[in-house]
């Protein structure tokens, strides 16, 4: 089978700590909230999204959270919580396709060629699985759909919270062009650093530049 023959699914979970914790506790639902690491270490590890619009980001520190939003909740950081919705999410993808990649604890990766005799198209299998998790776990993933996994990563970046986008591959040539190098999985400040003293910002620069 060729490689533009596949379709793979990257799910991200939204805010995956952070909503954990939500589920668990209503009394933090709907507000700006952080889970945190340890009290010596001081950085945030999953705002919420409420916590998001204020500027909160993962890795900031907690007096620089507070100042963006005075009043943010700070919840411990509950490993065996988010294991646990883990599994039941591995579960879930499970029913869908035998191949599901983990990637982390909140991502993974699932190729669901060949299945769309019982559950529909991609899109639809997309659309499925989004509301089985809402409706058995109470939480919101995105999702984006490729013919390889570096795309359909990016395409489940591409949308939060609660996206959904295909990236079909007629369409990867257009959606690549413009596209900053940064965007894509793996390539980090120094990499992009490199590539741009090269003359190389975009991806559509980078699939023209040789190889050398």
């Amino acid at each position: 089978m060729r490689s533009h023959d596949r379709s793979i699914l990257h799910i991200d979970m939204n805010a995956f700590f952070a909503s954990v914790e939500q589920r668990a506790n209503p009394a933090l639902r709907g507000r700006p909230m952080a889970v945190i690491g340890s009290e010596k270490r001081g950085v945030i590890l999953s705002p919420s999204y409420e916590a998001r619009a204020f500027g909160v980001k993962t890795g900031m520190q907690y007096h620089e959270a507070r100042q963006l939003c005075s009043r943010i909740a700070f919840v411990p950081a509950d490993s065996a919580k988010y294991s646990h919705a883990c599994k039941q999410l591995i579960k879930i993808w499970e029913r869908f396709t035998p191949s599901v990649e983990l990637f982390s604890i909140d991502e993974a990766f699932l190729d669901v060629t060949g299945c769309e005799a019982l559950f529909g198209d991609p899109v639809m299998i997309a659309l499925r699985i989004k509301e089985t998790i809402w409706e058995e776990t109470g939480l919101t993933c995105s999702i984006g759909i490729a013919p390889n996994k570096l795309l359909a990563k990016l395409g489940s970046d591409l949308v939060k919270p609660d996206g959904l986008v295909l990236i079909s591959p007629e369409d990867v040539g257009e959606v690549m062009e413009n596209l900053p190098v940064k965007e894509l999985c793996g390539i980090g400040p120094t990499l992009t650093r490199s590539l741009a003293a090269l003359g190389i910002r975009t991806c559509g620069e980078l699939g023209r530049a040789p190889l050398r």
